[in-house]
């Protein structure tokens, strides 16, 4: 199910198990025939002088005046395909002065004047001859082309598709562009049509389809690269930082709570704590958890990265004790097995340790290390096993336990902030851009304003269920927490 339209859900997607991909239905059916292109990038920059004249002009007007230009564009300069601004300052001098003097029989030169801040006389002099205008300063120029960028920028909005209508309009006055008889009254209609009416509806999407089909683009990149280089050069980012509330729940009295029901537990089973592989693994795994979630709560790393690493592996533990309390009946000895597989791992540091030259102040303390992978057996009777516990990663165990949700919804989307993968370092270091000049690029959050949704009801939740699976291997009175539920 997905509550976005026009969007395919995770069943539409096809897995294919050799590459280790999911592929979207789109990639799927066109396969390497699909090339994307970007009306918003690749191509609106170049018919922006026909939008700054339904600017000006209004939509009614506008159309008029540069279906006009456009009309006589075509019976004049034949070999021009589309009215693109490249391609006409790209044209030798008299056919570029035949084009102007059609525009500016037509326009205030005013209208166009906002572009000879970027297309200045000494590159392009005679578009500067016919429209550059000391009325004009650089800020009312500059002001006006975001504007225009602003709206035509969002190749589904209105504005657009009337600017890619006209960018249709050369090759249908030439007769290049046959429409089907079905289609023709979408053409004849659509500029003389107003949004409102429900025939539009169909209109639209019939002009966007074939403005961006494949056979009538001829993409000028290096131009547009150069338009959005130096209109983004010239104006200032405007970075946007989303406010999100911090949970306030009774987390100190969840905390209070949880230690003292482990003191309960760990003096009620004093013996199982002397040599019970299974006591300590579950009590040590429980507080080990609760600890991440008393530094999230007291150190407020909430709504931080860290918070985020907190949750993830507040998580894996969850996991983790349901798997082996899960596994139990048919591997006894799968409690000590696990502490020796995590021991095994700490041999392949020390065993690596043992070879550097580690820096007297850095945080791996080789003794202590040491002291560790020798604390149950000696060193050299312990493995190190190189696989994942079980030989099952935490993804397949959270399916043998009934977490798979849990792990989809939370462990996943916490990991991507673990291993800094781009979407976590989008969301939490980079800000969005919110001008339509930069393409509403992203900028890093230098100044550490940014945080993230709050972690820390997701926190709690978890840490209720590592108290409820303590609760049902070692018996403690429900009144030490009144916020545990039998149900949660």
């Amino acid at each position: 199910m997905t509550f976005k339209k026009n969007v395919s859900g995770l069943k539409d997607h096809k897995l294919i198990k050799k590459k280790g991909v999911i592929v979207s239905p789109f990639n799927y059916m066109l396969s390497e025939k699909m090339q994307l292109n970007s009306w918003s990038i690749e191509r609106m920059p170049e018919y922006l002088w026909l939008g700054l004249i339904l600017m000006y002009y209004g939509r009614e007007r506008g159309f008029e005046k540069a279906g006009n230009i456009l009309f006589e564009i075509s019976k004049k300069i034949t070999s021009m395909q589309f009215p693109k601004l490249s391609m006409i300052l790209s044209l030798p001098d008299n056919d570029q002065k035949n084009v102007y003097e059609i525009i500016i029989n037509r326009i205030n030169k005013i209208v166009l004047a906002p572009l000879t801040i970027l297309y200045k006389n000494n590159s392009y002099p005679l578009f500067n001859q016919f429209f550059y205008d000391s009325q004009l300063t650089v800020e009312m120029r500059l002001d006006i082309l975001s504007k225009a960028v602003k709206i035509y920028y969002q190749p589904q909005s209105n504005e657009a598709t009337d600017l890619r209508f006209l960018a249709l309009s050369l090759l249908l006055f030439s007769g290049k562009l046959i429409v089907p008889e079905k289609l023709s009254k979408t053409f004849e209609e659509y500029p003389y049509t107003n949004h409102k009416d429900e025939k539009m509806r169909q209109y639209r999407p019939t002009i966007r389809a074939t403005e961006g089909s494949g056979f009538l683009i001829d993409d000028n990149v290096a131009f547009c690269k150069i338009f959005w280089r130096d209109i983004g050069m010239i104006t200032s980012c405007n970075p946007i930082i989303f406010k999100f509330h911090k949970n306030k729940d009774k987390f100190v009295e969840l905390i209070n709570g949880s230690q003292k029901i482990l003191e309960y537990v760990l003096f009620s089973n004093k013996e199982k704590s002397l040599s019970d592989d299974k006591f300590n693994v579950i009590i040590g795994s429980i507080n080990y958890a609760l600890k991440i979630f008393v530094e999230i709560v007291k150190n407020s790393l909430g709504d931080k990265i860290l918070g985020r690493h907190g949750l993830r592996t507040i998580i894996e533990i969850y996991i983790i004790l349901k798997y082996l309390l899960e596994k139990e009946s048919e591997k006894p000895g799968i409690w000590e097995d696990y502490k020796i597989y995590g021991i095994g791992k700490y041999k392949l540091i020390l065993l690596k340790a043992r070879e550097a030259n580690l820096d007297k102040s850095s945080h791996l303390i080789h003794p202590i290390i040491d002291a560790l992978v020798n604390e149950i057996k000696w060193e050299e009777f312990t493995d190190v096993d190189l696989k994942y516990f079980d030989k099952q990663n935490i993804r397949e165990k959270s399916i043998e336990v009934g977490e798979k949700e849990l792990y989809d919804l939370y462990y996943d989307y916490d990991s991507n902030f673990s291993h800094g993968l781009w979407g976590a370092i989008r969301e939490s270091t980079m800000l969005h851009c919110n001008k339509p000049t930069h393409m509403y690029h992203s900028i890093p959050d230098i100044n550490l304003i940014q945080q993230l949704p709050d972690v820390k009801t997701d926190s709690s939740i978890i840490i209720k269920k590592l108290l409820l699976i303590l609760k049902n291997n070692y018996e403690f009175p429900k009144s030490l927490l009144q916020q545990l539920d039998d149900e949660t």
